[in-house]
């Protein structure tokens, strides 16, 4: 199998990735695309994974071919004896999975036994993975760049009717996540909201850095078809989970009702998991004509139906702060589409609307309306192109941009492995930030 440029000579990377692909799964395929671009950058990567970690569908997209073939596997054992989870959540120090944390820890062992490691890389979610990359790291005494792409626990980010924790979960959650920040050599985020988000929980002002999520552009890119006004929604999208903003529905119809050329000629496809309660909205509002349920494909299709879009729609909850980079927003940039997004007006979307790389609005169907006028005006007089990111901005999120960057931080971290993590730290940071000005 062919992976790029590695030799002899290449970076042995070990990547910590409890859910990998093929799960059908945003932090599986994230993962699955920057192990990916590592390995066609030149990078010999071991992906640690399990396959019953958590329940998920299997997606059959052929893009993950190549790198199944470095997954390992570590089911997590199957013993509900209870002392011997006791006996592993002691040694390991941890309430969280500490069955699968042991076996994982041992595997990790015996491989590094075999050929040695150059560099551990963990991801989250689940926050299972940097328990393992600390005690590996320690007993391995190992570089380690632990990645967090969401919230450390959803509570820690209430959206909705999020419960909130117990005390000793509460206390558990934050020992891990001091822990993970204080002892990894680089923490980084997908973007700098979510960054300062779990610095400020965390009260730690430590090493870290933001490297978005990798847009996935297919070659054969399809087409828009001629005369259709396509807005593409990628992702869950439940009004039975609150999931889904009325105000896209609202708007749309407004929208539709003000013009009957508009009406002949928009259609909306909602690409992933439907359910009755959307459906009934759009017919009770009789949208059925103008909305498409595509439903669950696999992540490749999902590309086809990007490619094809005029304009995309991000939707993402009513929040206060939107501290998240989505990974479908990425998809999008790097398809180079319009992106109207319906997020909150201080946020990570606010912040690429404030430099014209897609248009933010409230959850407010008149803003909807309004938005969607001006892009169909624009679609139809030839000048949606005006509205597309930049192309600054459709290279930083490309696999081989973020996984040059990423590895030139990694060779800083192993090649100065003698000098202190401060003095290692001191040398990425005159690098400067990698991504920090766009996300």
């Amino acid at each position: 199998m062919k992976t790029g440029l590695a030799d002899k000579h290449s970076l042995r990377i070990l990547c910590i990735s409890p859910v990998f692909v093929p799960a059908a799964d945003p932090e599986a395929f994230c993962g699955a695309k920057m192990v990916k671009a590592l390995m066609q950058s030149g990078a010999v990567v071991t992906v640690l994974s399990s396959s019953n970690f958590r329940e998920r569908p299997v997606d059959s997209s052929a893009l993950w071919d190549c790198v199944k073939e470095v997954v390992v596997d570590v089911p997590v054992p199957r013993s509900l004896n209870r002392l011997h989870s006791i006996a592993a959540a002691t040694r390991f120090q941890t309430p969280f999975d500490a069955r699968w944390v042991g076996a994982a820890v041992h595997k990790v062992k015996l491989l590094h036994s075999e050929r040695e490691f150059d560099l551990i890389y963990t991801r989250s979610l689940p926050i299972a993975s940097h328990i393992v990359g600390f005690w590996c790291a320690k007993a391995l005494d190992l570089p380690w760049i632990a990645n967090i792409n969401d919230p450390w626990t959803s509570e820690f980010f209430p959206v909705d009717d999020t419960p909130k924790l117990s005390a000793f979960w509460t206390v558990a959650n934050l020992f891990w996540l001091r822990r993970t920040i204080r002892n990894a050599d680089l923490t980084t985020f997908p973007c700098r909201r979510l960054k300062d988000f779990h610095l400020r929980l965390a009260k730690l002002d430590q090493p870290a850095e933001v490297i978005p999520h990798i847009g996935y552009r297919e070659k054969h890119a399809s087409q828009v078809p001629n005369g259709q006004f396509r807005l593409v929604h990628a992702g869950r999208l439940l009004a039975s989970e609150g999931r889904f903003s009325k105000a896209i529905l609202l708007g749309l119809k407004a929208f539709l009702d003000s013009s009957s050329d508009a009406a002949a000629d928009t259609r909306l496809i909602l690409v992933g998991p439907g359910d009755k309660e959307t459906e009934r909205l759009i017919c009770e509002m009789g949208l059925h004509r103008n909305i498409e349920i595509v439903g669950r494909v696999n992540y490749e299709r999902s590309l086809d139906y990007i490619g094809s879009a005029s304009a995309c729609l991000l939707i993402e909850s009513r929040v206060d702060e939107g501290i998240f980079f989505a990974s479908k927003l990425a998809d999008y940039l790097a398809y180079g589409k319009p992106v109207l997004a319906l997020s909150p007006k201080i946020g990570t979307a606010a912040d690429l609307a404030s430099r014209g790389e897609l248009i933010r609005v409230d959850h407010d169907s008149e803003a909807v309306r309004d938005a969607l006028a001006m892009l169909y005006s624009e679609f139809k007089n030839g000048a949606l192109s005006s509205r597309r990111p930049s192309e600054q901005l459709q290279t930083q999120v490309q696999s081989q941009t973020i996984a040059g960057k990423f590895l030139s931080t990694c060779q800083t971290l192993t090649s100065t492995r003698s000098e202190s993590r401060a003095a290692r730290w001191e040398r990425i940071k005159k690098q400067g930030p990698l991504f920090e000005q766009s996300f």
